[in-house]
């Protein structure tokens, strides 16, 4: 039997925020959208899973810019009230502990208390903390498209203008105000937020991405899952297709420069004026015809370098009263740039607590995350059941009884109460975020093009964490960039 033929007047390809974002805004604007995934279910790795009932997060843990852009975005997406946030404004519920100077450093929540605790820590340095937190908010204030009013309004080529801070290495920016290495790691610990060195992040989207985590951090109710259900009931009501299992199987219409319709895994074809692909960036190359795609940009593409991944514990914490939800960064090194190498030994952990509803009840959960980068975990690549391996799970045992180590090293309290109920490796998080499973996409590094907006097919938009800021800020930002693009000035309903 013959496979239907399917018109949309757009087609998002990948489902994780950045193409929830885009089917949203597009569907908001009157359009007919088919959304698909070739997961067997959408959000990608703001999915949960439950493991013996309870639930947690895998790939979303944090976020800033709750009561300004990410709030902005909420809003315009009509989220705002089904993402509630859990902030850790208390000193003690954001912490950076080096473990080489085994020193402990309280983070309070807002530029001007973060100032104050870090001039405490740090006597004499001052000039070089008010500094650096000024350039954070001049970076933000001098971005239009970090302005969801001029985002709405201004030129194109006004939203998208360089800055020069687009060409300064971080690195070269923290050497530049202050010599203390424990310093600089404290100001810029947001790099493990996204998998860049400070030697190659340009400093504009560093500031970028910490901007929002400085102001206010915070944790969501219900994870993930929040986003992933709050589009899927607006789905609904907009009339979005969505398609799991799915993805391009191949080109079925061509002219010139333009694809209007491709053959989906299924066998069905899809017909429609725009496709936006929200997917690593050697996927996207993959999809699009070799001819149609410029050599140099192919090769660019190629020597792309994949950010790290996690090795990950689930626990649970035997407490008479629930736990407060807090974060703490483990760093073994006080050097960023070592510590986000896969050639040293040096690495970092967060560790983050909270409470989850399993039934009537609250159970005072723990995760904790580890950088673990794509390959280590590779020799059991192709083992063919590795919950049977020996190996792989002495190998995951290793690691887990290390971790547990640490955070009782700081969180004394819990000591011998941590219950590990499941771990997870690289290898698992390829099935949240593949191909590679790196946890933030491509490293981003100074003088390199990143793969974003129109594509060398002129119908064919990228988005994502990979494109322009790393993270769920800057994935759902790129949609709403790329939605300025195609549906014009004034495209958000406040």
């Amino acid at each position: 039997m013959d496979k239907p033929d399917l018109k949309y007047d757009d087609l998002v390809v990948g489902s994780g925020i950045s193409g929830m974002t885009m089917a949203l805004l597009l569907a908001k604007s009157g359009r007919k959208v088919l959304l698909i995934e070739k997961q067997s279910a959408i959000g990608g790795c703001m999915r949960r899973f439950k493991c013996k009932g309870i639930p947690f997060d895998t790939g979303f843990h944090f976020t800033g810019g709750f009561g300004g852009l990410l709030s902005d975005m909420l809003r315009a997406l009509g989220m705002e009230q089904d993402v509630r946030p859990e902030f850790l404004d208390d000193p003690k519920t954001n912490r950076i502990y080096l473990e080489n100077s085994d020193s402990m450093y309280e983070m309070p929540s807002g530029m001007d208390a973060a100032g104050r605790a870090l001039k405490k820590y740090f006597p004499g340095e001052d000039e070089a903390i008010d500094q650096y937190l000024q350039t954070e908010e001049d970076i933000e204030r001098r971005t239009p498209f970090m302005d969801l009013k001029k985002l709405n309004t201004e030129e194109l080529f006004d939203l998208m203008r360089q800055l020069d801070e687009d060409f300064i290495p971080l690195q070269q920016y923290l050497d530049s105000i202050t010599a203390d290495t424990r310093l600089q790691t404290v100001l810029a610990n947001v790099a493990l937020c996204y998998g860049s060195p400070p030697s190659v992040m340009p400093l504009s989207m560093h500031c970028r991405a910490a901007v929002g985590m400085h102001k206010s951090m915070a944790r969501v109710a219900v994870g993930g899952d929040a986003f992933i259900n709050s589009f899927k009931r607006q789905a609904k009501e907009l009339n979005i297709d969505i398609m799991t299992g799915t993805e391009i199987s191949g080109i079925a219409k061509r002219s010139g420069k333009t694809i209007s319709a491709v053959t989906l895994s299924g066998g069905a074809t899809c017909h429609f004026g725009n496709c936006i692909l929200a997917i690593h960036p050697r996927s996207i190359i993959s999809i699009l015809p070799e001819d149609a795609v410029p050599e140099a940009t192919r090769q660019a593409v190629e020597k792309y370098e994949e950010s790290f991944s996690f090795f990950s514990l689930f626990a649970t914490i035997q407490t008479e009263r629930p736990v407060s939800p807090a974060l703490t960064s483990y760093l073994t090194r006080d050097n960023l740039n070592e510590i986000i190498s896969p050639d040293s030994v040096a690495c970092a952990m967060a560790i983050l607590t909270g409470v989850e509803s399993v039934g009537n009840d609250k159970v005072s959960v723990l995760c904790a995350f580890e950088n673990e980068f794509p390959g280590e975990a590779d020799r059991w690549e192709n083992a063919v059941c590795r919950k049977n391996d020996a190996s792989y799970q002495q190998y995951k045992a290793r690691r887990a009884d290390a971790m547990v180590k640490k955070i009782e090293k700081v969180y004394p309290e819990y000591a011998g109460k941590i219950n590990v109920l499941s771990t997870s490796s690289t290898l698992t998080f390829e099935d949240y975020l593949p191909p590679t499973g790196s946890a933030y996409g491509i490293v981003h590094k100074v003088g390199e093009q990143n793969l974003f907006g129109r594509l060398p097919v002129r119908n064919f938009y990228a988005v994502g964490q990979s494109s322009l800021i790393p993270g769920v800020l800057g994935a759902m930002l790129s949609s709403f960039i790329v939605g300025r693009y195609l549906l014009g000035r004034n495209f958000i309903t406040f």
